[in-house]
C-alpha cells in the first residue's frame, strides 16, 4: 500500500542528468509522486516513469508558480514536499517520516535545510532553510513568474485578498567569492493572520545547480533576467523584484548594475522584510569585490548591529575593517562572528530551541567557527602573536578538520616562527591524531570502529597536510609524508611534478612526466607533421589533457635535467603554442649573440621558419611570461633569467635596453620573495638609468623592510609622480612619514626633560601608523616566499651598502 503521508512535486525540463539521483535519494520514502515536465526533449520523462512518478505534461509559460501549481490540487498525501531536480536528500528523509505523523494540527508549513555547493570543497556551500514542506488541501499556492512565492488564502473569512510576506526562504542570492549564486528557482511567501510558526524539520538537502561548472552548461541566469525584468515591467518598485535582479546581475558577472540594483532594494524593502539580512550580505559582498571598502564599512556598521547573531555579516565587516588597516577592530568583528552559533545553520547543529524558532540566516558554513577562528587567527599572525595564531587555527580544526586554510595557515604561522620542516611535519600529523581520536570516538559504533565517514575524512585530512606542507615551502617532508604514510593518497602526478621541481629532484621529475604522459602521446604526436606545427593558427586545446602548469613544468624538467623537449612533450602542445615552445627550447640550447655590422647583438634564429613562429599574439605572450614565473617560484633562477631575457629581446615590439629587461626580470624575483637579489639588480639599473613606478616601489619596499625610512620615501615618492594613481606607493608613504615624524619626536623627548607635552602627540601617531601599518600595501609574502629573502649573499651585501648611497640617485636627470 502507498504510503499517503509524504507526497513529491516536482517541475522539470531536460534534466535527465539529474533526475536519476534525486529521485533514488528519495526512494525510503515510498511517496507518491508528481513531476510536471514543461517541455523536455530528452529522456526525463522516461525517467520519471520508472520510477513509478505521474508525469504531466504542461507548455512551458514563462511562469514557475503556474507550472507549480499544476500537481498541488491532485494530492493525496497529508504532506506536500517541493523539490527541483538538481535537489538529493543527504539525511534526514527517515527522521522526517517519523515526525511528520507527530506535528501539532496548527502547524501547517515547515522548513528544510539546503546546502547550496558553490565549490568543490567540503566547505564551499551555502546553508539556507527555506518553507518546502506543507500541509496539502490547506489552500496552499505558488505565486510568481519567477523565485515563485508559497501563499495561502484566508480560508476563514473565504476572501480573495492574500497578503503576501516575501521571504528570503529560497530566493537569496549566495554569494562566495562572486562564485555563481546558489539562488533557488523558488522563494517561499508565507500567509497566515497568525503568523503561523514554521518550525525546521531534519530533512536535509544538497543542491549543486549553481555550481560553475553547471552554470556553464545552460542559460539559467539570462532566463532568470528574462523572467524578472517581466515582473519589474508589471511592478516597477517591488524591493523583492530588485533584490532578485541584483541576484541575477551578479550571476552574469555585471557587479556593478547588481550594486544598483541591491541599493534599489534596500531603499524601499521594509525593516522586517525576511530577505532583507541576505540583501544586507549580498550587497556587502559586491561591494567588497569592488574594493568600495568606505561604502561596505557605512553600511555594515549599522546593519550588523541590527543583525547581532547574523555571523556572516560579521565576517565581512571584519574583512573591510581588515583592508581599511583596522587590524584590532577587524579581529573583533570576526571574534563577535565566532559568537553567533551554534544555529540551524551551521552543519545542522540546531542548538537550543530559541535558536530554531528566532531566525534562519542564509549564511555561509563555518560562518560562526572555522571561518571566524581562521580570519582571527590570520590577524593575530599578522601582527606577531604566533602562539594565539598556532592556538585559533588549531580550534578552526577542531571544528572542522578538512578545512584546507586553517592547515595552510598553521603551517605557515609555525615556519614563521622559524620550527624545521621536520617539526612542522610532525606538528601538523600530531594534530591529525588526536582530531581523528576525537572524531573517531563520536561516531564508533557499538563494535568500537570508526565510522566509514571517519576514515574518509582522516584520507581527507592527510592530503591537506600535504599541500599544506608543500605551501609553506617544505616540500621534502611532503614528498617524503607521500611515499610514506600518506602513500595511500592519491596527488595528481602535476602536483608530485611541482613539488620534485622545488625541492630540487629533478631527475625524478623528469621521470615522472615521461612516464606519465610521454608514451601515452607519441602515437598522437606522429599523426602531426612539422608543416602543421608552423603553419596551424587554429588553437586544439580540447584534445590537451594537460594543464598550463603542468606543461610548464614537464618542460621546466626537461631543461633542468639538461634535456630538449620531447617529442611526446611537443603532442601535448597546441598549434597555437608550439612554436613558443620551439622558440623557447632553441633558445636555451642553441642560442649565441650574433654580432651584426652596426655592432648589436640578436639572438641566432636556427631556421627561416621562426620568423612566423615570432609573430606573436598577447595570449602566447602571456603563456611565455607565466613560463618564466613559474620557473622563479620553482627556484630554478639559472634558467627563468637566461629564459626571460632572451625572450624579451625576440617578443618586444620594440628594442628593450639591458636595464629594461633586468628590471622586470627583478620585479618578477621580488613578487616571488627572492627580494636581496632583486635588489641587487635594481640598483644595477637605477646606476644605469631611471627604475619604472614599479621598480622604485619594490626597491623602496625592500630598504624599509631594513630599516632605511628615508631612502624608501626617496623612492616611493618617485614612483607617486611616474605613477600618481598607486595606491601601494601612496600608502608606504604616508608610513614612511609617519616613522619619520615619531623619529623625531622620540629624539625629541630624550633630548629635553620638558617635553613631555609630546606625549599624547606620539600615541596619536602611534595609532595611525598602526592603522597605515595595517592596510595591504606591501606585497604578501607567505611561507616559501619568505625562504627566498635572503637567498643570495652578495645581493644582501649590495642591497645594504647601497642604501646608503640611494640618495645620489634621487630625483636625477
Amino acid at each position: 500500500m502507498q504510503n499517503r503521508l509524504l507526497g513529491i512535486h516536482m517541475i522539470v525540463q531536460n534534466e535527465e542528468q539529474h533526475l536519476p539521483r534525486c529521485l533514488d535519494s528519495l526512494k525510503q520514502a515510498g511517496s507518491e509522486w508528481f513531476i510536471t515536465d514543461t517541455g523536455s526533449s530528452d529522456r526525463t520523462a522516461d525517467i520519471a516513469r520508472t520510477y513509478g512518478a505521474s508525469v504531466i505534461h504542461a507548455s512551458w509559460e514563462d511562469d514557475f508558480a503556474k507550472a507549480r501549481n499544476i500537481s498541488l490540487p491532485l494530492a493525496t498525501t497529508e504532506w506536500i514536499l517541493c523539490l527541483d531536480a538538481d535537489e538529493y536528500v543527504i539525511e534526514g528523509l527517515e527522521q522526517l517520516m517519523n515526525v511528520l505523523p507527530n506535528v501539532h494540527k496548527s502547524i501547517t508549513r515547515l522548513r528544510i535545510t539546503i546546502e547550496n555547493q558553490y565549490g568543490e570543497g567540503v566547505e564551499d556551500k551555502i546553508l539556507s532553510h527555506p518553507v518546502r514542506l506543507f500541509r496539502a488541501q490547506h489552500g496552499y499556492q505558488y505565486t510568481g513568474r519567477i523565485h515563485e512565492q508559497l501563499f495561502r488564502q484566508n480560508t476563514d473569512h473565504q476572501s480573495s485578498n492574500v497578503t503576501l510576506n516575501k521571504s528570503i526562504g529560497e530566493s537569496g542570492i549566495h554569494l562566495d567569492s562572486l562564485e555563481p549564486s546558489a539562488v533557488d528557482d523558488s522563494a517561499a511567501v508565507d500567509v497566515d493572520v497568525e503568523f503561523e510558526e514554521e518550525p525546521l524539520a531534519p530533512l536535509r538537502l544538497g543542491h549543486d545547480g549553481y555550481l560553475a561548472t553547471v552554470i556553464a552548461k545552460g542559460d539559467k541566469a539570462k532566463r532568470n533576467l528574462h523572467l524578472i525584468e517581466q515582473e519589474l515591467t508589471d511592478d516597477p518598485g517591488d524591493p523583492f523584484h530588485l533584490y532578485n535582479l541584483g541576484v541575477t546581475r551578479c550571476q552574469l558577472g555585471d557587479l556593478e548594475q547588481a550594486a544598483k540594483a541591491f541599493r534599489e532594494s534596500l531603499k524601499l524593502a521594509e525593516w522586517q522584510a525576511p530577505y532583507r539580512s541576505t540583501l544586507v550580505r549580498d550587497l556587502a559582498k559586491v561591494l567588497v569585490e569592488l574594493e568600495r571598502y568606505e561604502e561596505a564599512h557605512l553600511l555594515l556598521s549599522g546593519e550588523s548591529q541590527r543583525y547581532p547573531a547574523y555571523a556572516d555579516l560579521h565576517l565581512i565587516y571584519g574583512e573591510v575593517l581588515e583592508q581599511q588597516g583596522l587590524q584590532e577592530r577587524a579581529y573583533r568583528a570576526y571574534a563577535r562572528a565566532s559568537t553567533c552559533g551554534p544555529s540551524p545553520n551551521d552543519h545542522g547543529r540546531s542548538g537550543s530551541d530559541e535558536a530554531v524558532t528566532k531566525a534562519f540566516y542564509v549564511t555561509e558554513a563555518g560562518s560562526c567557527s572555522y571561518r571566524a577562528c581562521t580570519s582571527m587567527a590570520r590577524i593575530a599572525q599578522k601582527r606577531g602573536f604566533g602562539q594565539e595564531a598556532v592556538r585559533l587555527y588549531e580550534l578552526a580544526l577542531e571544528h572542522l578538520s578538512t578545512y584546507r586554510p586553517a592547515w595552510v595557515g598553521l603551517a605557515d604561522a609555525l615556519q614563521q616562527q622559524e620550527d624545521s620542516d621536520e617539526s612542522i611535519a610532525a606538528r601538523l600529523l600530531h594534530l591529525a591524531n588526536r582530531l581523528h581520536q576525537i572524531h573517531g570516538t563520536d561516531h564508533a559504533d557499538q563494535t568500537n570502529r570508526p565510522h566509514p565517514s571517519v576514515e574518509k575524512e582522516s584520507e581527507l585530512v592527510l592530503m591537506q597536510i600535504l599541500y599544506a606542507l608543500a605551501d609553506c615551502g617544505a616540500y621534502k617532508q611532503a614528498l617524503l609524508l607521500l611515499g610514506g604514510e600518506a602513500s595511500h593518497i592519491h596527488v595528481p602526478a602535476g602536483d608530485q611534478l611541482h613539488w620534485m621541481l622545488c625541492a630540487g629532484q629533478v631527475t625524478d621529475a623528469w621521470n615522472l612526466a615521461e612516464s606519465c604522459w610521454g608514451e601515452a602521446d607519441r602515437a598522437d604526436h606522429k599523426r602531426t607533421s612539422v608543416s602543421s606545427i608552423i603553419t596551424s593558427g587554429v588553437e586544439d586545446d580540447a584534445d590537451m589533457n594537460l594543464q598550463s602548469d603542468e606543461r610548464n613544468d614537464w618542460a621546466l624538467a626537461c631543461w633542468a635535467s639538461g634535456r630538449r623537449l620531447t617529442s611526446s612533450f611537443f603532442a601535448n602542445v597546441s598549434s597555437l603554442e608550439k612554436g613558443m615552445w620551439k622558440v623557447a627550447d632553441r633558445l636555451l640550447f642553441e642560442y649565441r649573440p650574433v654580432t651584426l655590422s652596426t655592432s648589436t647583438s640578436v639572438p641566432l634564429v636556427p631556421d627561416a621558419s621562426d620568423g612566423r613562429l615570432l609573430q606573436w599574439g598577447e595570449p602566447v605572450q602571456r603563456i611565455a611570461r607565466k613560463l618564466v614565473a613559474r620557473m622563479i617560484q620553482s627556484g630554478q633562477l639559472v634558467i627563468a633569467q637566461q629564459l626571460h631575457e632572451r625572450l624579451a629581446r625576440i617578443m618586444s615590439d620594440t628594442e628593450s635596453s639591458e636595464a629594461a629587461i633586468r628590471q622586470s626580470y627583478a620585479s618578477l624575483l621580488h613578487r616571488h620573495g627572492y627580494t636581496m637579489i632583486a635588489a641587487e639588480m635594481l640598483i644595477q639599473c637605477m646606476a644605469e638609468g631611471e627604475l619604472d613606478a614599479e621598480g622604485l616601489f619594490c626597491l623602496g619596499e625592500t630598504l624599509y623592510s631594513k630599516g632605511h625610512v628615508e631612502q624608501a620615501l626617496s623612492l616611493l615618492e618617485q614612483a607617486l609622480e611616474q605613477k600618481p594613481d598607486f595606491s601601494q606607493a601612496r600608502t608606504g608613504a604616508v608610513v614612511c612619514y609617519l616613522q619619520m615624524a615619531l623619529g623625531l619626536i622620540r629624539q625629541e623627548r630624550n633630548r629635553s626633560s620638558e617635553a613631555g607635552a609630546l606625549v599624547n602627540q606620539q600615541l596619536a601617531l602611534e595609532q595611525q601608523l598602526r592603522t597605515a601599518e595595517g592596510i595591504p600595501w606591501r606585497t604578501v609574502y607567505h611561507a616559501k616566499e619568505r625562504r627566498n629573502h635572503h637567498a643570495g649573499t652578495s645581493a644582501s651585501e649590495t642591497a645594504e651598502s647601497g642604501a646608503a648611497d640611494l640618495s645620489v640617485h634621487d630625483r636625477q636627470g
